[in-house]
């Protein structure tokens, strides 16, 4: 039975330092250096102030380009002189993809680097920056100690038809997420029930519990696991972490539905970041 125990200790210390790998990341949420809002027709990037997206940084020239939104379709001007690098290679135009492609375009200019993300009808640019002093100052995340106590077996009860859920996200804008089901359990001696969402091959889901609301992110937090496998999730609480938006204000993270409030303080998962 120890052998047991200190293989599921490890195999959660495995899974928090390649969290904290992927937060520190060339494109990493710890790099991410700004939002920015894009209109129709175009729009200037560059670091004089008076852009639509400001590149701050050395050596970043004033006016670097545009972006021309049409139609649902962005396209990027390099303004003369300057070089901007797709796929390492210089681009002086370019048709740009946004995150909800699945092929997002990354341009890089000197330590920064632009992506396009849509979220509802609207666009905007993604900023990050590897010299972040966000990724510089980083110290580390901070969990609770981890207890089996908190993985639990869950009863999967699956919608025929998949139903929709509303999913509002921190701008204020709603979406509609795929609802294959909900999971129900007790925890900690309390009946609890939440919705999950799909995510491919996993199911998904964000939650809410007392914790909230002195040593979590306040907002909540989220879970990945497995699909049910003959009417059954394993959820595993020690796997819980922050949403994105713990660690940028540039994050446009969902929100938890109101149904995925839980009774209960969850001592298991990621604590608040500190940073």
């Amino acid at each position: 039975m120890s052998s047991l125990v200190s293989t599921y200790t490890n195999d959660i210390l495995t899974l928090r330092q390649q969290r904290k790998e992927l937060l520190l990341a060339d494109r990493g949420w710890l790099t991410v250096a700004g939002l920015f809002w894009l209109h129709p027709g175009e729009n200037s990037l560059g670091a004089a102030p008076d852009n639509t997206v400001i590149l701050a940084g050395t050596g970043i020239p004033a006016y670097a380009g545009t972006l021309t939104v049409d139609h649902g379709q962005i396209r990027l001007h390099a303004a003369t002189g300057v070089t901007l690098l797709h796929n390492d290679k210089p681009v002086t135009e370019l048709l740009m993809q946004d995150d909800m492609s699945g092929q997002a375009d990354y341009v890089t200019l000197n330590t920064l680097t632009l992506m396009i993300i849509k979220r509802g009808s609207r666009y905007a640019v993604r900023l990050f920056d590897s010299a972040s002093p966000a990724r510089q100052t980083f110290t580390d995340l901070h969990w609770y100690p981890i207890d089996p106590a908190w993985r639990v077996i869950a009863h999967f009860e699956a919608y025929d038809p998949p139903r929709v859920l509303a999913i509002d996200n921190v701008l204020g804008d709603t979406n509609e997420s795929s609802n294959p089901g909900a999971v129900s359990f007790t925890l900690a001696g309390h009946p609890c029930r939440l919705e999950a969402e799909g995510r491919g091959h996993k199911l998904f889901f964000n939650f809410r519990d007392l914790t909230n609301r002195d040593a979590t992110y306040g907002a909540g937090r989220f879970l990945y696991t497995d699909v049910a496998v003959d009417g059954k999730v394993t959820l595993d609480f020690n796997q819980a972490t922050n949403p994105y938006c713990a660690y940028t204000p540039y994050a446009t993270c969902p929100l938890p539905p109101p149904q995925n409030r839980l009774p209960l303080r969850v001592e298991a998962g990621e604590m608040r970041y500190a940073g």
